[in-house]
């Protein structure tokens, strides 16, 4: 990623603002048409978890059969106002990256994966985690403000500066949700017995 330097914060973490739901499912909407293919569009990110603070940009994921596809034929996406971003992610070719602002800020990030990424369940474990462990959630809101507070001027920075907290709760995520799936495994033996 670039830095990007100028008068106003680049990053910012923010209390949560009961509009991101809302904020997310018009732009569902519109992405929708422009990605007729896509097999899910869905919030990610910190936006997406109620009661958490973020960086007001709505992080989206959608997940289509190829992302050559979508390459190929950007168009529909940079009509409402997405940008790709063919850099940001160089290590994985099945993942793409646009940014769009609104009003000149960046208001939306879209992540689009191939059907075969294992990263929209990861994003998915992730998200559900931090939504069922408050203290878990204490923790992420505090290394994104304390990144923040660090980097207001770098969004590569401020990503490093929280690296070490989200790779520890992505560890946790997954733990976590392999004890639910074997729980919910084992009581459902327990009422077909």
């Amino acid at each position: 990623m670039t830095d990007v330097k100028d008068d106003a914060r680049v990053v910012e973490v923010v209390p949560y603002d009961l509009t991101w739901p809302e904020r997310f499912e018009a732009e569902q909407r519109l992405l929708s048409e422009a990605l007729p293919e896509a097999l899910s569009v869905e919030h990610i990110g910190s936006t997406s978890v109620p009661g958490l603070a973020a960086k007001p940009i709505i992080d989206i994921m959608a997940v289509v059969p190829e992302v050559d596809a979508v390459v190929a034929n950007l168009r529909p996406l940079e009509q409402i106002g997405y940008v790709y971003r063919p850099m940001v992610f160089p290590e994985d070719s099945d993942h793409l990256f646009f940014a769009k602002d609104t009003a000149g800020r960046r208001s939306h990030h879209l992540h689009v994966f191939g059907v075969t990424s294992l990263a929209p369940e990861e994003n998915r474990v992730f998200r559900a985690y931090i939504e069922a462990n408050p203290a878990a959630a204490r923790r992420y809101e505090a290394a994104k403000r304390r990144a923040a507070e660090l980097h207001p001027d770098s969004r590569a920075r401020y990503g490093a500066a929280k690296e070490v907290t989200v790779t520890r709760l992505s560890a946790e995520a997954r733990l976590w949700s392999e004890s639910v799936r074997s729980s919910t495994t084992s009581a459902e033996v327990r009422r077909r017995a």
